[in-house]
């Protein structure tokens, strides 16, 4: 092709699209486009063959345009991601505008679905091929959003991609063939669904260091340590042992997630994606007993917390959400990650790992999930309270058959 026709055959292309998008495919003849691309009818069918020749270099070129934005998109984010929140900022991000590229083109794409039995099979080839390029571009991005954030997925990046793509593809052809609201209450609504379904299944790599829990005689003086330096200290240190959380759900914590039921005391706890989950506090913390339900190390903390919340509401003239977290500074805010860090390493400054390590405030959530499954918890009951993906459980599990192996062993000396 010369250089001279080069100019011809893009002219073409373009009014191609624009009438295509405006008026749809089939109410759009070859003498129109040649018309406002002011060309003969003959120069359309030199260049293209006929008009599925022309609708695939159309859509070539849309697929073309959309992979170097796709590129640039996650080229732009990539980099800047390092976590499961990030992740889903992208993931929202890249939906989105597909959504409204499609949806900038309403007439071409009704047209596709209500034509596309009459294309030529080679057509049909040529246009999977373009989408498959689209997808394996999407799949490249994924795949180092996950490397960055250190983080897995159940599928391999392609899959993931594909599925993600087809959901798209999915609500933007029931969008403008139907009314989506009998389906989605609106476009947020399917968004915010799709990126949650992905989100669930994404699970971090496998741990920099193994499963590491702590022994029974440590925790019973780390919780002793903790006692001595008030009732808060005390129900952090309880909360961490006896219902293994983390120290991010804990930040979480409001006033009203502790709940007494059939004398059993249930936390309520929410992830970065706002999914409830129902803990119990555990009353015995490796064979030692804390109370009850309602006479424990929380209870004794929340009876001195409500009576601060009553005198700062007056303070604050009955307003105040901040005040309502479970657990807060000096300054009347909620604590911090970083300040809870900073209690648990004042409980257990006088300890340590057998490799010389300080006691890192997750082994807590390791020393309970093990002794969850000692007392002989199901996994999938296990799954459910402590929020750990079946996928993870292994390496607990694997933890909990060394410490067994070892007590076998000493009873052997008995």
């Amino acid at each position: 092709m010369s250089v001279s026709r080069i100019p011809t055959r893009q002219r073409i292309v373009n009014t191609a699209l624009e009438l295509f998008a405006s008026k749809g495919i089939t109410e759009t003849t070859t003498r129109q486009i040649a018309d406002f691309a002011q060309v003969n009818e003959v120069t359309l069918f030199r260049h293209f063959g006929n008009k599925h020749g022309l609708l695939l270099a159309v859509l070539q070129e849309c697929l073309q345009k959309y992979l170097v934005l796709a590129q640039v998109g996650e080229s732009l984010m990539v980099s800047d991601i390092s976590s499961q929140s990030d992740l889903r900022r992208f993931l929202k991000y890249y939906i989105q505008s597909s959504l409204r590229a499609l949806e900038s083109v309403p007439e071409l794409v009704r047209s596709l679905v209500g034509e596309a039995g009459q294309y030529p099979a080679e057509s049909r080839q040529a246009l999977a091929q373009g989408i498959n390029q689209v997808n394996q571009t999407i799949a490249t991005a994924i795949n180092d959003v996950l490397a960055n954030s250190r983080l897995q997925y159940t599928l391999p990046p392609i899959k993931l991609a594909n599925l993600l793509n087809t959901c798209i593809l999915g609500y933007a052809v029931i969008t403008l063939t139907s009314d989506v609201q009998a389906i989605w209450r609106d476009r947020d609504d399917f968004v915010n669904t799709l990126v949650d379904m992905f989100i669930q299944e994404v699970s971090p790599l496998t741990p920099a260091h193994p499963i590491m829990d702590i022994a029974a005689e440590t925790v019973r003086e780390i919780l002793l340590q903790a006692k001595k330096y008030g009732a808060k200290d005390y129900a952090i240190a309880y909360l961490l042992f006896g219902a293994g959380l983390t120290a991010v759900d804990i930040t979480r914590l409001r006033l009203k997630d502790y709940q007494i039921q059939s004398n059993h005391g249930i936390l309520r706890t929410k992830n970065v994606a706002n999914q409830v989950r129902l803990v119990p506090l555990n009353q015995k913390i490796l064979g030692h007993r804390y109370g009850s339900a309602t006479s424990n190390p929380l209870s004794a903390y929340l009876k001195v917390r409500k009576q601060e919340l009553k005198d700062l509401q007056k303070l604050h003239n009955g307003d105040g959400d901040e005040i309502e977290a479970m657990f807060i500074s000096g300054d009347h805010k909620p604590l911090t990650l970083e300040e809870i860090e900073q209690l648990w390493g004042r409980w257990t400054q006088p300890y340590c790992n057998l490799d010389g390590s300080p006691l890192a405030i997750t082994q807590a959530r390791h020393t309970w999930c093990i002794e969850m499954l000692a007392r002989g918890i199901d996994a999938d009951s296990f799954c459910i309270i402590s929020g750990i993906k079946v996928k993870e459980l292994q390496a607990y599990q694997t933890r909990l058959n060394e410490k067994l192996a070892i007590d076998k062993a000493i009873a052997l000396d008995a």
